[in-house]
């Protein structure tokens, strides 16, 4: 993380402490340290876990997220409440004239979702969505190359993303049966891919397993094979899934690779990291360095780095830099992650169930 020297800095709010609310806690509070934003408030239902934060931030708290969009003087809010339930929060946020920071995927309908959009741009406000996986490093290389034309044409590719089994019956247990290894997981690739190859999808077909989750009490799919082809010709099939057994080496295996007319490039952000394995660890552990890292700075302290952080300080830095004057709203399009980027892979989920459902492919 860089400092930044504002002469104003943003204020900004999290709704929802979860496991990714949590990282944004995190992240907000270690770029407070170095004069980047004020971390004002807390809105999360679960009384415990709200005066957790609360205390160890020094921040204000509410049970009511519309509570404190009333009491607190923000300049911006970081949602992370569960994926069916991002659209009133944003609505809402929209509606107090706040900039957003959303996790993926914006909302799993695209009717929601295009509401969101059109609140947030009637109210001059930044929708970011927070699609970390932009951030990437290797990604970022990638999509380097392939604007240099180094790749050529590209004809197809292929990614995937799968999860031990604890994400969706530990971390999500109360709301998997409301997502998806496709909303879940897929929304990150379905993004990155159409980020990279910056093409609409044409039509879309896949396939849903059900069986292991159904079998522990979750009405959810356990994995997800897709198919998309694109407007400018390029194929690319996804596959997804959340029951990798709890003595897989990582909690999560993600890769992807792309060909095209002069190149093919692969990345595996599973076996790039670290492997390790302790006398007071049952297992051994496939780890990604490059994701998130918390480390004590000399004069900041606690500090976080990584790319899953650096979606998160972008916002902030776009933040500061539209309330210092530096640039405006308008200025930025197309120098983020924004609504309509995120209408995409919102389209594809969908697409993704009307496939499962039906057996055919789906236009779009």
């Amino acid at each position: 993380m860089i400092q930044t020297i504002q002469t104003s800095r943003p204020r900004i709010a999290v709704i929802g402490a979860g496991i990714y609310g949590s990282s944004m806690l995190k992240c907000f509070s270690a770029a407070q340290k170095q004069g980047m934003v004020d971390l004002i408030a807390l809105a999360e239902i679960d009384e415990e876990v709200l005066q957790r934060h609360t205390r160890s931030l020094g921040i204000q708290g509410y049970a009511n997220y519309k509570e404190m969009l009333m009491n607190v003087h923000l300049d911006a809010v970081a949602i992370a409440t569960p994926d069916h339930l991002h659209g009133d929060a944003v609505l809402a946020a929209a509606d107090a004239g706040l900039h957003v920071l959303v996790q993926k995927p914006l909302d799993t309908s695209s009717e929601r979702s295009q509401r969101m959009i059109d609140a947030c741009r009637r109210r001059a406000v930044m929708l970011f969505v927070d699609f970390h996986k932009r951030f990437d490093p290797a990604h970022m290389r990638l999509k380097s190359d392939m604007q240099a034309g180094r790749l050529g044409k590209i004809q197809y590719g292929y990614a995937c993303m799968e999860d031990r089994i604890e994400v969706p019956s530990v971390w999500l247990r109360k709301w998997a049966a409301q997502s998806s290894p496709s909303w879940f997981l897929g929304v990150h690739f379905y993004d990155l891919v159409y980020w990279l190859i910056q093409s609409q999808p044409r039509r879309v077909y896949a396939v849903g397993h059900r069986g292991k989750l159904k079998s522990m009490g979750m009405d959810t799919l356990d994995s997800i094979n897709a198919r998309v082809e694109f407007v400018n010709g390029a194929n690319f099939s996804f596959d997804v899934s959340w029951i990798l057994p709890a003595g897989f080496p990582s909690i999560v295996n993600q890769q992807l690779r792309i060909v095209g007319e002069e190149g093919v490039v692969e990345i595996d952000s599973q076996d790039r990291g670290m492997f390790s394995a302790y006398s007071d660890a049952v297992e051994s552990l496939v780890i990604n360095a490059f994701g998130a890292q918390e480390y004590e700075h000399p004069v900041w302290g606690a500090q976080v780095q990584g790319y899953t952080f650096a979606s998160m300080i972008r916002f902030i830095e776009l933040l500061g830099a539209m309330k210092n004057g530096l640039v405006t709203l308008d200025e930025l399009k197309g120098k983020y992650p924004d609504g309509e980027d995120a209408l995409v892979s919102t389209r594809i989920g969908e697409a993704v169930d009307r496939s499962i459902a039906t057996g055919e492919w789906i236009a779009l």
